[in-house]
């Protein structure tokens, strides 16, 4: 049985995952065939190797243009481990679990249902998570993410430079959970669960904003780089950040919501 799906593809393609307890590997693909255009299938004895590739490449064409039509449909057992390279993307992801990996130029992401660990590494990153669990580790420059109805059971992070983070929980974390955004907010709302464990919130002394429904145990000014750089001059200066944290029951998981000239903010 093959437990490895590795795909790569170019341009913008539209994949949709499904998770299945078939045990089979099911493939669809769409696309135009186009003479500059191919889609290569390898497999191995462990492995399904899916990859696009431009044969006469022209620089004067946008890379997005070439494979616009490609569409994917991909079935799989439960328990695969799926890495995906590519440009630019579009995913729906249902029912899925195992491992999700993807590094990406841009995409947009459309997750329900999922369990087990999700990583999503892209430039620009739109992505909404629905009634998942399992780990998450989610990075971009710009983008937003919104999770709903969401159970960290293994260490999480939710990070973007610009855009906005929301994280609404279907109960109390198992593991510890960072989530940050630069610019913008970074939330995390319990929904009427436990609040335990130890809450840290930092953000820039001057421009940030710290909203918590329980007072604090402590809070301190420290010095950090500066992260908004406006010129080279701003390289290796420093800035003062303000953290605010407090312990209710257990002190774990630990919980951190960072911002800069944003706003960390906590739900009940």
């Amino acid at each position: 049985n093959k437990d490895t799906l590795s795909i790569e593809t170019m341009g913008k393609t539209k994949v949709f995952i499904t998770g299945s307890n078939s045990g089979e590997t099911e493939i669809k693909l769409r696309y135009i065939d186009k003479p500059d255009e191919k889609f290569e299938v390898i497999e191995t004895q462990r492995a399904i190797y899916l990859k696009a590739n431009i044969l006469n490449y022209d620089p004067h064409k946008p890379t997005q243009s070439y494979f616009e039509e490609c569409t994917l449909i991909i079935t799989v057992p439960h328990g695969m481990y799926i890495s995906c390279n590519g440009s630019s993307g579009e995913f729906e992801v249902n029912g899925f679990i195992g491992v999700l990996k993807v590094v990406y130029g841009q995409g947009r992401f459309s997750i329900n249902n999922v369990e087990g660990s999700i990583n999503l590494q892209l430039g620009m990153l739109e992505a909404k998570i629905q009634h998942s669990k399992g780990s998450f580790n989610l990075s971009s420059r710009i983008g937003s993410v919104r999770a709903k109805d969401l159970i960290v059971k293994g260490e999480s992070s939710f990070s973007t430079g610009m855009g906005t983070v929301k994280i609404s929980l279907a109960r109390e974390p198992e593991a510890d959970l960072y989530v940050f955004s630069n610019f913008n907010k970074a939330q995390v709302s319990f929904n009427g669960h436990p609040v335990t464990g130890y809450f840290e919130f930092i953000a820039n002394a001057d421009e940030g904003r710290i909203i918590s429904p329980f007072k604090f145990d402590k809070e301190e000014i420290f010095m950090d780089d500066i992260k908004n750089y406006r010129n080279a001059s701003d390289f290796g200066k420093k800035s003062e950040y303000k953290r605010n944290s407090f312990i209710r029951g257990d002190s774990n998981p630990k919980i951190t919501l960072k911002t800069v000239t944003g706003t960390a903010k906590l739900t009940k």
